[in-house]
């Protein structure tokens, strides 16, 4: 029988919880062993620290039934959250982090519950109610786990137990809004010199658009096994570094990466594969055509020459279709849906589209200035464009074009009692080559937009 997704009651977080205390508690109730006195005085070294943030978007799509532009989006939400980390204790070797977020919205004129900043009015990807118009307020917690290292003349092993983001290579990744997604389980590496090993086993995910965690499910709304994933990554002193990951969904999706990268004296370069293959040959699974398998080839660079910073990236898609039920896109995660969880994926350009279709190819170049030299220290100014053309899928005669740019003025404050606080502006006009309604036909597609977004952080330090 089919097991359906019922919200989390963070099992995890609350076995934690329990571990800290009886841990953490022991400085005050054993004043008299050898070790209290040491361990109470590195716990007086816990980070406390958060930051309250108020962001503000306007968003118009085109409405091709209409023939006009309508709103979309047109909301302000305010967010604060704090972060507790424990230095490690006991010897070094064990340590606590907990981080707490809570959103709520000031203003939502369109109606609009998915904006991403605060939570959808449903429990999971899942069971989506659209006929519900406004975002939920709420607290959630992003992380609470325990970390633990020991550290010899081999290399240091470490280790996350609980509520955590991904830190080792691998092919897991979160999905970020102000605040990033959780993933519920266990990862663990090894580190010595220039080689780092991490592997990651999980059982529940949470965007950070929901509260809780959730299973992970097929495309047929079925429980997957618990997702699991290994890497490995080579650094070197001449800024050069070779990644390799692979994971599963055991029976669902399986996905990999290859990424090649050299950063040194204000110079990046980059060359990544990414892979993704289903494991059905009919049905709702079935998710590419063929071999059941696709990729995206991704080059990256950048060259920071004061006060200016130019990047250059560009991706080539196939995700191979031969009927409407395949995706006709491609999206590194090891879950179908949107949400359902996400992959260590690095491409992400902020001009709307994910550029991500069937034989798609896109590029992207920006220039962005820092204005210190003008008289206004923190401040700075960039532009970008991107564009993508090539784009075919099954049963759409129209191929892809599409292109957008964007301008970006943002400011930070060096010094006062509000160091670090920062604002940014960001604007872009995305234009969709085809004449076909949004999500239709190109299933990860939108018509025009105009888009502005204001985002107002204010960091502070316990």
């Amino acid at each position: 029988m089919e097991r359906r997704v019922k919200p989390g009651a963070y099992p995890l977080a609350h076995s934690l919880m329990v571990m800290a205390v009886l841990l953490f508690t022991t400085p005050a109730q054993a004043q008299d062993s050898e070790f209290s006195a040491p361990l109470w005085t590195a716990l007086r070294k816990t980070e406390i620290a958060g930051s309250v943030m108020y962001f503000q978007r306007n968003r118009e799509r085109y409405r091709v039934d209409e023939d006009r532009f309508g709103s979309n989006l047109h909301h302000s939400t305010l967010q604060s959250e704090i972060h507790i980390s424990t230095p490690y204790v006991l010897n070094n070797t064990l340590g606590l982090e907990v981080g707490f977020f809570g959103t709520t919205d000031l203003g939502n004129g369109a109606g609009a519950p998915d904006h991403e900043i605060s939570f959808f009015p449903w429990q999971n990807p899942w069971s989506a109610d659209w006929s519900k118009r406004d975002a939920s307020s709420g607290v959630s917690l992003y992380r609470a786990h325990l970390k633990a290292q020991n550290i010899t003349e081999q290399g240091r092993w470490w280790g996350k137990l609980g509520y955590f983001q991904p830190e080792g290579p691998g092919v897991l990744g979160v999905n970020w809004s102000l605040m990033p997604g959780t993933f519920s389980g266990a990862e663990g590496g090894f580190e010595h010199g220039p080689l780092s090993v991490a592997g990651a086993y999980v059982t529940r995910y949470k965007a950070p658009w929901y509260r809780h965690t959730y299973r992970f499910l097929d495309s047929e709304q079925r429980d997957t096994s618990n997702l699991w994933s290994l890497g490995a990554r080579y650094t070197l002193a001449t800024g050069l570094t070779a990644e390799a990951a692979y994971g599963e969904a055991p029976g669902y999706l399986r996905s990999a990466h290859l990424k090649f990268k050299y950063d040194r004296d204000g110079r990046y370069a980059s060359y990544q594969l990414y892979v993704m293959g289903d494991r059905a040959s009919s049905g709702a699974n079935d998710l590419y055509a063929g071999s059941g398998k696709a990729w995206q080839h991704y080059l990256a660079f950048s060259q920071a020459f004061a006060p200016y910073t130019f990047k250059a990236e560009f991706t080539h898609t196939r995700a191979p279709t031969s009927s409407t039920g395949h995706v006709g896109y491609f999206a590194y995660r090891l879950s179908g849906w949107y949400g359902g969880v996400k992959g260590a994926y690095e491409p992400w350009w902020d001009n709307r589209s994910d550029w991500n279709h069937n034989r798609e190819s896109a590029a992207f170049v920006s220039l962005s200035r820092a204005l210190g030299d003008w008289g206004l220290p923190g401040a700075s100014i960039g532009v970008s464009a991107a564009r993508g053309w090539g784009g075919r899928v099954y049963g759409v005669s129209e191929t892809l074009k599409e292109r957008a740019w964007s301008i970006d003025l943002g400011y930070r404050l060096s010094s006062g009692v509000l160091k670090d606080a920062s604002f940014s502006l960001h604007y872009t006009r995305y234009d969709n080559g085809t004449h076909l309604p949004s999500w239709i036909g190109y299933k990860n597609l939108f018509q025009d937009e105009r888009d502005v977004k204001v985002l107002v952080v204010i960091p502070w330090q316990g």
